[in-house]
């Protein structure tokens, strides 16, 4: 017992030592990121899945589909929605999420070692200033509960990395079984930063085989653990919910004939990695960043070639160039066990990783000193500055073509009220429905950034699906205008837009756009089906 006590002493005390190093470097990132972010939630920026969820949820309490987010295997949202009341204003959960992300990155710092005192000022940016991290923080209703998920994938790599008692992997494999819960997309940030820290074992300590395989079984003991109790949890709540897995992305197929289709999904894993640094498929590296992705990666492959070659026999280097050949398949595990559906954003956040790598791996090189600077990691801080320069661009471009979107939905909405209000039918009680995306009717105008724009900011404000379209504009109408109409019900929302009648009406504002069917008084913005 005394030997537990001691222990546990110990780790607070390192605990508190290293807060205490990092409470400068916590309190600048979190301010710079909140002005990087600035735009989004005092405008109350969000996308359309927000939008027409709206900004009271508790997950799982859905009245439009009730058990969806456990349906799609992320059972701990309830638990999140519910510490905070179901409320999700744009302000509050950005403020979460900047803060977890922020954690997260100063545990990255601590987690490769970093000695440069200007690189571990500049990796925490790289995290909370990703384009990736605007994208999530526009779903309002589950951003912080994605980011508390990416906080928990890294500490349950910290917790083996860094404690030295013997079972040190089964709080991590907590901390990964409830990052899993909250978005299982965490899964390719544990495993990518797990194989990133094997590697840097290799690389520090190669003659040391005995504390690789040590960390090596650790990590996978955690993985392993966490991903089956995670599993458990989700078999648990879908039987007590009644309910099962939801066919969306094909989740309800992940792990069937998984060796089978393993090739397919270890080409996609790789593909998409390519694809997310180096062209505008996925991230839109507008604004120097796929110049400065490039760079970086040019100056790390030449600081690892030399470390390599010059450092180490020929079986450990080739060794280790496999296991960083092998990154792209642990960070996009997603495309690796689920090959038939690639949904990008989940596979982003564990890319979001690779920057801090690199720069981690040329501060580890050799000859690299407190008091020298080498050429190695000059050039890597330019190559960052160059992409944050482009990070910060990029979320502003963004934030003015959606700010452009809501205002001016914004303003049609206030002036299609007006209109209602003038209407017999609706001064007499009968219900409403608004239907259509302004840019896709006679209000097509786009942003000039808009071609720059990321794809769910060029995707608009609205969804497509007429009940979804419908459901933004009650939202809209409630959260901006501070009005409820007496609107009809999704049934009859879909009714109506299936009719001939709604059909041919012409778009807003020509004449005959507002006109009542089967009793319910119908505004068509644009052509919807």
């Amino acid at each position: 017992m005394k030997t537990l006590e001691e222990s546990l002493q110990a780790s607070w005390q390192r605990l508190y030592r290293w807060a205490y190093q990092c409470r400068w470097l916590f309190v600048v990132t979190l301010l710079v990121a909140a002005g990087v972010h600035y735009v989004i939630y005092t405008n109350h920026l969000q996308n359309f899945d927000s939008l027409h969820i709206g900004s009271l949820y508790i997950a799982d309490f859905w009245e439009f589909s009730p058990r969806w987010e456990t349906q799609q295997g992320r059972w701990g949202l309830r638990f999140v929605d519910m510490l905070r009341g179901g409320i999700n204003q744009p302000p509050l959960s950005a403020f979460l999420l900047l803060l977890f992300y922020t954690l997260a990155a100063l545990l990255l710092v601590r987690l490769f070692q970093v000695r440069s005192r200007l690189l571990r000022w500049l990796i925490p940016l790289t995290v909370v200033c990703a384009p990736y991290t605007a994208e999530v923080e526009t779903y309002h209703y589950c951003s912080a509960a994605y980011a508390l998920s990416f906080l928990l994938a890294v500490m349950a790599v910290t917790w083996v990395a860094c404690c030295t008692v013997r079972w040190r992997w089964i709080p991590g494999a907590l901390c990964l079984l409830l990052a899993l819960s909250l978005y299982q997309a965490s899964l390719g940030v544990a495993a990518g930063l797990s194989l990133m820290l094997i590697i840097f074992q290799l690389l520090r300590s190669p003659q040391d085989s005995r504390r690789t395989l040590c960390l090596t079984g650790q990590l996978m003991a955690m993985g392993i653990a966490g991903t089956a109790g995670y599993y458990v949890a989700l078999k648990f709540f879908l039987r007590y919910y009644d309910t099962s897995l939801a066919g969306i992305n094909g989740i309800n197929l992940v792990g069937l004939d998984l060796l089978k289709n393993l090739p397919v999904g270890l080409a996609n894993a790789y593909v998409d990695f390519g694809k997310y640094f180096f062209t505008h498929d996925i991230a839109q590296n507008y604004y120097g960043q796929r110049v400065g992705y490039l760079l970086l990666f040019a100056v790390t492959l030449v600081v690892l070639v030399r470390w390599l070659v010059t450092g180490y026999r020929p079986a450990v280097a080739a060794g280790i160039a496999v296991l960083i050949a092998l990154l792209p398949a642990a960070l996009d595990v997603t495309d690796d066990i689920n090959p038939n559906t690639r949904v990008e954003l989940r596979m982003a956040g564990a890319l979001v990783l690779m920057v801090p790598f690199c720069l981690a791996l040329i501060d580890a090189a050799p000859r690299c000193t407190r008091h020298r600077m080498r050429w190695t990691v000059a050039a890597g801080a330019v190559c960052t500055v160059i992409l944050l320069r482009g990070f910060v661009v990029q979320i502003n471009n963004d934030a003015m073509v959606m700010l452009a979107q809501k205002n001016k939905i914004v303003n049609l909405a206030n002036r299609i009220c007006l209109q209602l209000e003038q209407n017999p039918d609706y001064q007499a009680g009968a219900e409403v429905c608004i239907l259509g995306e302004p840019q896709k009717g006679l209000y097509e105008d786009l942003s000039p950034l808009n071609d720059k724009a990321s794809g769910l900011a060029q995707f608009g404000l609205l969804s497509f699906d007429p009940t979804f379209n419908s459901r933004g504009w009650h939202s809209l109408y409630w959260e901006e205008l501070g009005i409820n109409l007496n609107w009809c019900s999704d049934e009859e929302t879909r009714t109506v837009c299936a009719t001939d009648t709604f059909q041919q009406m012409p778009s807003y504002p020509q004449e005959g756009c507002i006109r009542t069917i089967d009793g319910v008084v119908v505004v068509k913005v644009a052509e919807i089906r």
